[in-house]
Protein backbone atom coordinates (compact mmCIF):
# COMPACT_ATOMS: atom_id res chain seq x y z
CA UNK A 1 0.00 0.00 0.00
CA UNK A 2 1.28 3.72 -0.80
CA UNK A 3 -0.07 6.74 -0.18
CA UNK A 4 -1.65 10.12 -1.23
CA UNK A 5 -0.24 12.64 1.16
CA UNK A 6 -2.28 15.93 1.73
CA UNK A 7 -1.16 19.47 3.26
CA UNK A 8 -2.72 22.36 4.44
CA UNK A 9 -1.55 25.27 6.19
CA UNK A 10 -3.21 28.50 7.29
CA UNK A 11 -1.81 31.72 10.01
CA UNK A 12 -5.51 31.58 10.61
CA UNK A 13 -7.00 31.33 13.78
CA UNK A 14 -9.10 27.40 14.35
CA UNK A 15 -8.82 27.42 18.11
CA UNK A 16 -12.91 28.13 18.67
CA UNK A 17 -15.33 25.65 19.50
CA UNK A 18 -17.11 26.79 16.88
CA UNK A 19 -14.36 26.13 14.21
CA UNK A 20 -14.36 22.09 15.66
CA UNK A 21 -18.42 22.00 14.95
CA UNK A 22 -17.66 23.14 11.50
CA UNK A 23 -14.95 20.72 10.78
CA UNK A 24 -17.43 17.92 12.25
CA UNK A 25 -20.43 18.80 10.40
CA UNK A 26 -17.88 18.19 6.95
CA UNK A 27 -16.43 15.02 8.17
CA UNK A 28 -20.23 13.98 8.75
CA UNK A 29 -21.62 15.21 5.26
CA UNK A 30 -19.05 13.75 3.52
CA UNK A 31 -20.68 10.15 3.74
CA UNK A 32 -18.81 6.77 4.17
CA UNK A 33 -15.91 7.73 2.43
CA UNK A 34 -14.22 9.97 4.54
CA UNK A 35 -16.26 9.70 8.37
CA UNK A 36 -13.79 9.01 11.11
CA UNK A 37 -14.00 6.02 13.25
CA UNK A 38 -12.09 7.23 16.04
CA UNK A 39 -10.12 10.35 17.02
CA UNK A 40 -7.57 11.10 19.56
CA UNK A 41 -4.43 13.42 20.56
CA UNK A 42 -2.58 10.92 18.82
CA UNK A 43 -2.07 6.90 18.52
CA UNK A 44 -4.08 4.86 19.14
CA UNK A 45 -7.40 6.82 18.75
CA UNK A 46 -9.20 5.65 21.90
CA UNK A 47 -12.91 7.79 20.83
CA UNK A 48 -15.43 6.75 19.20
CA UNK A 49 -16.42 10.38 16.46
CA UNK A 50 -19.69 10.80 17.09
CA UNK A 51 -20.75 14.19 14.89
CA UNK A 52 -23.79 14.38 17.81
CA UNK A 53 -21.73 14.29 20.86
CA UNK A 54 -18.50 16.69 20.39
CA UNK A 55 -17.81 16.88 24.13
CA UNK A 56 -14.30 15.18 24.10
CA UNK A 57 -13.61 16.57 20.51
CA UNK A 58 -14.32 20.01 22.16
CA UNK A 59 -11.88 19.22 25.61
CA UNK A 60 -9.34 18.63 22.86
CA UNK A 61 -9.33 21.31 20.44
CA UNK A 62 -9.80 24.04 22.92
CA UNK A 63 -6.46 22.50 25.28
CA UNK A 64 -2.96 23.84 24.54
CA UNK A 65 -2.54 20.53 22.66
CA UNK A 66 -0.89 20.39 19.00
CA UNK A 67 -4.23 19.24 17.70
CA UNK A 68 -6.40 15.73 16.80
CA UNK A 69 -5.89 13.01 14.93
CA UNK A 70 -8.62 11.41 13.24
CA UNK A 71 -8.63 7.84 11.73
CA UNK A 72 -10.68 5.97 9.44
CA UNK A 73 -10.08 2.27 9.02
CA UNK A 74 -12.49 0.45 6.36
CA UNK A 75 -12.78 0.74 3.86
CA UNK A 76 -9.96 2.60 2.82
CA UNK A 77 -6.95 3.22 5.83
CA UNK A 78 -6.41 7.01 6.01
CA UNK A 79 -6.03 9.49 8.61
CA UNK A 80 -6.27 13.00 8.71
CA UNK A 81 -3.99 14.93 11.41
CA UNK A 82 -5.21 18.83 12.59
CA UNK A 83 -2.27 20.62 14.18
CA UNK A 84 -3.89 24.04 16.01
CA UNK A 85 -1.12 26.37 16.52
CA UNK A 86 -3.00 28.82 18.94
CA UNK A 87 -1.05 31.82 17.55
CA UNK A 88 2.33 30.51 17.76
CA UNK A 89 3.29 29.00 14.48
CA UNK A 90 1.00 27.34 11.60
CA UNK A 91 -2.05 25.47 11.61
CA UNK A 92 -2.18 22.65 9.71
CA UNK A 93 -3.85 19.80 8.02
CA UNK A 94 -1.56 16.80 7.46
CA UNK A 95 -2.71 13.44 6.46
CA UNK A 96 -2.23 10.26 4.08
CA UNK A 97 -4.69 8.36 2.17
CA UNK A 98 -4.43 4.96 0.23
CA UNK A 99 -3.65 5.30 -2.74
CA UNK A 100 -6.15 2.67 -3.60
CA UNK A 101 -9.37 4.94 -3.21
CA UNK A 102 -7.80 7.14 -6.13
CA UNK A 103 -7.82 4.79 -9.27
CA UNK A 104 -11.46 5.37 -9.69
CA UNK A 105 -11.57 8.86 -11.34
CA UNK A 106 -15.23 9.63 -9.87
CA UNK A 107 -13.76 9.07 -6.41
CA UNK A 108 -11.19 11.72 -7.63
CA UNK A 109 -13.62 13.99 -8.10
CA UNK A 110 -15.06 13.34 -5.18
CA UNK A 111 -11.96 13.72 -2.67
CA UNK A 112 -10.85 17.36 -4.57
CA UNK A 113 -14.12 18.52 -3.51
CA UNK A 114 -13.90 17.12 0.03
CA UNK A 115 -10.50 19.18 0.34
CA UNK A 116 -11.35 22.42 -1.53
CA UNK A 117 -14.76 22.50 1.51
CA UNK A 118 -11.35 21.86 4.02
CA UNK A 119 -9.38 24.67 1.86
CA UNK A 120 -12.39 26.89 2.69
CA UNK A 121 -12.81 25.69 6.10
CA UNK A 122 -9.55 26.51 7.13
CA UNK A 123 -8.65 29.93 5.27
CA UNK A 124 -6.15 28.20 4.26
CA UNK A 125 -3.02 29.96 2.70
CA UNK A 126 -0.96 27.03 0.56
CA UNK A 127 -1.80 23.28 0.31
CA UNK A 128 -1.29 20.47 -2.05
CA UNK A 129 -2.43 16.94 -2.90
CA UNK A 130 0.41 14.34 -4.41
CA UNK A 131 1.36 11.12 -4.51
CA UNK A 132 3.93 9.96 -1.25
CA UNK A 133 6.51 9.10 -4.08
CA UNK A 134 6.59 12.40 -5.96
CA UNK A 135 7.16 14.35 -2.57
CA UNK A 136 10.03 12.33 -1.82
CA UNK A 137 11.38 12.61 -5.01
CA UNK A 138 11.00 16.63 -4.92
CA UNK A 139 12.00 16.86 -1.23
CA UNK A 140 13.71 14.24 0.73
CA UNK A 141 17.40 13.94 0.76
CA UNK A 142 19.41 10.45 0.42
CA UNK A 143 21.36 11.29 3.48
CA UNK A 144 20.82 14.33 5.96
CA UNK A 145 22.05 17.88 4.87
CA UNK A 146 22.25 20.98 6.75
CA UNK A 147 19.81 24.07 5.64
CA UNK A 148 20.61 27.17 8.17
CA UNK A 149 22.14 25.43 10.52
CA UNK A 150 20.16 22.18 11.38
CA UNK A 151 20.82 18.48 9.70
CA UNK A 152 17.78 17.65 8.05
CA UNK A 153 16.38 15.02 5.67
CA UNK A 154 13.51 17.25 3.95
CA UNK A 155 13.37 20.46 2.80
CA UNK A 156 10.19 22.66 1.77
CA UNK A 157 8.30 22.00 4.91
CA UNK A 158 8.64 25.64 6.26
CA UNK A 159 6.68 28.30 4.21
CA UNK A 160 8.35 30.72 6.15
CA UNK A 161 11.00 29.84 3.98
CA UNK A 162 9.79 28.87 0.80
CA UNK A 163 7.02 27.39 -1.07
CA UNK A 164 7.45 23.21 -1.18
CA UNK A 165 7.15 22.78 -4.34
CA UNK A 166 4.10 22.03 -7.54
CA UNK A 167 2.60 19.21 -7.13
CA UNK A 168 -0.53 17.29 -8.44
CA UNK A 169 -3.20 19.59 -6.89
CA UNK A 170 -1.89 23.06 -5.56
CA UNK A 171 -4.08 25.42 -3.50
CA UNK A 172 -2.78 29.16 -3.08
CA UNK A 173 -4.71 31.10 -1.10
CA UNK A 174 -5.17 35.32 -1.51
CA UNK A 175 -2.05 36.18 0.56
CA UNK A 176 -0.39 34.30 -2.64
CA UNK A 177 -2.30 35.40 -5.20
CA UNK A 178 -1.96 39.14 -3.93
CA UNK A 179 2.19 37.86 -3.89
CA UNK A 180 2.47 37.10 -7.56
CA UNK A 181 -0.14 38.74 -9.16
CA UNK A 182 -3.36 37.23 -10.12
CA UNK A 183 -2.80 38.09 -13.75
CA UNK A 184 0.18 35.12 -13.66
CA UNK A 185 -2.61 32.86 -12.12
CA UNK A 186 -4.95 34.16 -14.79
CA UNK A 187 -1.95 33.39 -17.27
CA UNK A 188 -0.81 29.64 -15.58
CA UNK A 189 -0.25 26.78 -18.02
CA UNK A 190 -2.44 24.21 -16.25
CA UNK A 191 -4.06 20.93 -16.95
CA UNK A 192 -6.73 22.45 -14.93
CA UNK A 193 -7.11 25.63 -13.23
CA UNK A 194 -10.47 26.92 -10.82
CA UNK A 195 -10.70 30.23 -9.08
CA UNK A 196 -12.17 29.65 -5.93
CA UNK A 197 -14.74 31.78 -3.66
CA UNK A 198 -11.97 33.57 -1.78
CA UNK A 199 -9.89 34.71 -4.72
CA UNK A 200 -7.36 31.46 -4.48
CA UNK A 201 -6.50 29.19 -7.14
CA UNK A 202 -6.57 25.74 -7.30
CA UNK A 203 -3.77 24.03 -9.39
CA UNK A 204 -3.89 21.04 -11.46
CA UNK A 205 -1.10 19.46 -13.45
CA UNK A 206 -2.45 16.22 -14.35
CA UNK A 207 -5.87 14.11 -14.42
CA UNK A 208 -4.51 11.46 -11.48
CA UNK A 209 -1.52 11.90 -8.73
CA UNK A 210 -0.32 8.94 -10.43
CA UNK A 211 0.73 10.84 -13.71
CA UNK A 212 3.74 12.36 -11.63
CA UNK A 213 6.75 10.86 -13.68
CA UNK A 214 5.15 11.64 -17.05
CA UNK A 215 7.46 14.16 -18.93
CA UNK A 216 4.24 16.11 -19.85
CA UNK A 217 3.49 16.39 -15.95
CA UNK A 218 7.10 16.72 -15.46
CA UNK A 219 7.56 19.65 -18.17
CA UNK A 220 4.54 21.27 -17.17
CA UNK A 221 5.45 22.12 -13.41
CA UNK A 222 8.45 23.61 -14.20
CA UNK A 223 6.39 25.65 -16.60
CA UNK A 224 4.24 26.88 -13.72
CA UNK A 225 7.11 27.63 -11.46
CA UNK A 226 8.91 29.43 -14.12
CA UNK A 227 6.00 31.24 -14.82
CA UNK A 228 4.99 32.51 -10.76
CA UNK A 229 8.84 32.95 -10.62
CA UNK A 230 11.59 30.01 -9.02
CA UNK A 231 12.77 32.70 -6.27
CA UNK A 232 9.91 31.24 -4.36
CA UNK A 233 10.10 27.85 -4.38
CA UNK A 234 12.38 25.61 -2.73
CA UNK A 235 14.52 23.45 -4.86
CA UNK A 236 16.60 20.18 -4.08
CA UNK A 237 19.60 21.10 -6.39
CA UNK A 238 19.69 24.02 -4.52
CA UNK A 239 18.33 23.38 -1.15
CA UNK A 240 20.25 26.20 0.59
CA UNK A 241 19.26 29.08 -1.38
CA UNK A 242 17.36 31.79 -0.26
CA UNK A 243 13.47 32.03 -1.55
CA UNK A 244 10.70 35.06 -1.39
CA UNK A 245 8.07 34.80 0.95
CA UNK A 246 5.09 36.90 1.16
CA UNK A 247 5.64 39.29 4.25
CA UNK A 248 2.30 38.28 5.59
CA UNK A 249 3.66 34.77 5.68
CA UNK A 250 6.95 35.81 6.81
CA UNK A 251 5.67 37.40 9.69
CA UNK A 252 3.69 35.02 11.11
CA UNK A 253 6.47 32.16 10.69
CA UNK A 254 8.93 34.17 12.54
CA UNK A 255 6.92 34.57 15.82
CA UNK A 256 8.49 33.97 19.23
CA UNK A 257 8.07 30.53 21.18
CA UNK A 258 7.98 31.48 24.64
CA UNK A 259 8.73 28.26 26.08
CA UNK A 260 8.96 28.30 30.28
CA UNK A 261 10.68 30.42 32.28
CA UNK A 262 11.77 27.95 34.69
CA UNK A 263 15.07 26.00 33.20
CA UNK A 264 14.82 22.64 34.53
CA UNK A 265 18.07 21.36 34.01
CA UNK A 266 19.26 21.71 37.57
CA UNK A 267 16.38 19.54 38.48
CA UNK A 268 17.14 17.16 35.76
CA UNK A 269 20.77 17.25 35.55
CA UNK A 270 22.19 18.52 38.76
CA UNK A 271 25.72 16.71 37.91
CA UNK A 272 26.47 17.69 34.21
CA UNK A 273 30.03 15.88 34.10
CA UNK A 274 28.14 12.14 35.39
CA UNK A 275 25.65 12.53 32.83
CA UNK A 276 27.97 12.86 29.97
CA UNK A 277 30.06 9.44 31.48
CA UNK A 278 26.20 7.84 31.79
CA UNK A 279 24.70 9.00 27.80
CA UNK A 280 25.90 5.68 26.04
CA UNK A 281 24.16 3.78 28.72
CA UNK A 282 21.25 6.67 29.22
CA UNK A 283 20.80 6.43 25.35
CA UNK A 284 20.90 2.30 25.54
CA UNK A 285 18.32 2.51 27.97
CA UNK A 286 15.92 4.55 25.51
CA UNK A 287 16.88 2.38 22.51
CA UNK A 288 15.45 -0.61 24.08
CA UNK A 289 12.29 1.40 24.97
CA UNK A 290 11.71 2.33 21.46
CA UNK A 291 11.07 -0.17 18.32
CA UNK A 292 13.74 -1.50 15.94
CA UNK A 293 13.82 1.13 13.77
CA UNK A 294 15.72 3.32 16.50
CA UNK A 295 19.45 3.04 15.45
CA UNK A 296 20.49 6.61 16.28
CA UNK A 297 19.32 7.86 12.71
CA UNK A 298 18.01 11.24 11.64
CA UNK A 299 14.72 9.09 11.00
CA UNK A 300 14.46 7.76 14.38
CA UNK A 301 13.69 10.70 15.39
CA UNK A 302 10.77 10.54 14.29
CA UNK A 303 10.03 8.12 17.08
CA UNK A 304 11.11 10.12 19.78
CA UNK A 305 8.59 12.64 19.08
CA UNK A 306 6.11 10.37 19.23
CA UNK A 307 7.23 9.10 22.72
CA UNK A 308 7.52 12.72 24.06
CA UNK A 309 4.33 13.74 22.81
CA UNK A 310 2.86 10.29 24.50
CA UNK A 311 4.66 11.26 27.58
CA UNK A 312 3.87 15.03 27.77
CA UNK A 313 0.33 14.38 27.54
CA UNK A 314 0.05 13.40 31.36
CA UNK A 315 2.70 14.55 32.66
CA UNK A 316 3.44 18.59 32.20
CA UNK A 317 6.29 18.89 34.52
CA UNK A 318 8.37 15.61 34.49
CA UNK A 319 11.48 17.24 36.42
CA UNK A 320 9.46 16.96 39.28
CA UNK A 321 9.45 13.63 39.92
CA UNK A 322 12.64 11.02 39.69
CA UNK A 323 11.14 8.92 36.93
CA UNK A 324 10.38 12.12 35.25
CA UNK A 325 13.87 13.40 35.33
CA UNK A 326 15.42 10.03 34.54
CA UNK A 327 13.04 9.87 31.18
CA UNK A 328 14.35 13.17 30.47
CA UNK A 329 18.17 12.20 30.98
CA UNK A 330 17.75 9.62 28.26
CA UNK A 331 15.98 11.71 25.79
CA UNK A 332 18.19 13.98 26.04
CA UNK A 333 21.57 11.06 25.96
CA UNK A 334 19.65 9.75 22.71
CA UNK A 335 18.55 12.73 20.87
CA UNK A 336 22.25 14.18 21.88
CA UNK A 337 23.49 11.32 20.69
CA UNK A 338 22.34 11.40 16.95
CA UNK A 339 23.07 14.61 16.55
CA UNK A 340 26.85 14.67 17.78
CA UNK A 341 27.05 11.52 15.56
CA UNK A 342 25.18 13.75 12.79
CA UNK A 343 27.28 16.47 13.05
CA UNK A 344 30.65 14.65 13.47
CA UNK A 345 30.94 16.68 17.49
CA UNK A 346 31.78 15.54 21.08
CA UNK A 347 29.81 16.13 23.93
CA UNK A 348 31.20 19.16 25.95
CA UNK A 349 29.40 21.22 28.94
CA UNK A 350 28.45 25.19 28.52
CA UNK A 351 26.60 27.63 30.34
CA UNK A 352 22.82 28.70 29.01
CA UNK A 353 21.05 31.52 28.46
CA UNK A 354 21.10 31.46 32.69
CA UNK A 355 23.96 30.78 33.62
CA UNK A 356 23.34 27.32 34.75
CA UNK A 357 25.52 24.44 32.97
CA UNK A 358 24.07 22.34 30.30
CA UNK A 359 25.64 19.33 28.39
CA UNK A 360 26.33 20.21 24.37
CA UNK A 361 27.68 19.29 21.64
CA UNK A 362 30.45 21.25 20.30
CA UNK A 363 31.37 20.77 16.24
CA UNK A 364 32.85 22.08 13.62
CA UNK A 365 30.92 23.90 10.60
CA UNK A 366 31.85 26.09 7.89
CA UNK A 367 35.46 26.24 9.51
CA UNK A 368 33.54 27.98 12.80
CA UNK A 369 32.92 26.32 15.72
CA UNK A 370 29.29 25.84 16.42
CA UNK A 371 27.50 24.79 19.83
CA UNK A 372 23.73 22.66 19.86
CA UNK A 373 22.48 22.64 23.42
CA UNK A 374 20.12 19.36 23.57
CA UNK A 375 19.02 19.68 26.73
CA UNK A 376 16.74 23.25 25.75
CA UNK A 377 14.89 21.56 22.85
CA UNK A 378 13.96 18.57 24.37
CA UNK A 379 12.18 20.98 27.00
CA UNK A 380 10.87 23.31 24.16
CA UNK A 381 8.85 20.13 22.81
CA UNK A 382 8.02 18.72 26.07
CA UNK A 383 6.00 21.66 26.28
CA UNK A 384 5.22 23.20 23.28
CA UNK A 385 3.93 20.30 22.23
CA UNK A 386 4.03 21.70 18.56
CA UNK A 387 5.58 19.86 15.64
CA UNK A 388 7.31 22.59 14.51
CA UNK A 389 9.41 22.01 17.66
CA UNK A 390 9.67 18.45 17.12
CA UNK A 391 13.40 17.01 17.77
CA UNK A 392 12.87 15.56 14.15
CA UNK A 393 12.54 18.98 12.85
CA UNK A 394 16.00 20.08 13.98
Amino acid sequence: MDSIKLVLKSSKDWSSVAKADELAHILASGGDFILPEKFDQREPERFTFDPENLTKLHEFWTSRSPGVLFKRKKPYLNWLNLTISHGRSFSEISSGFDDRYFREEDKVAKFISFVKQLYKWGNIDHGYLCHRKDWQVKNRFEKPIEIRGRPVMGGGNRLGESLPGIYWVNFFGPTYVNFFGKDKFVSLPTYYKEELSDGGFMILTAQSPFDYNKSETEKLEKEIIAHLGSNAFFDKSNPTKQCQVPELIKEYASKPVEVIAHDPIKDTIPDVNLFIEEVPQLAEELLNQLNDKSDYSVESLDLLDNLILKKSYRNAEPWKKEKGRHLLKQITAYYGEVRRRTLKGNWSIKKGSGGDLHPVIVFTAKHRTEIEYPFPHVIKFWISREKADGLSRR
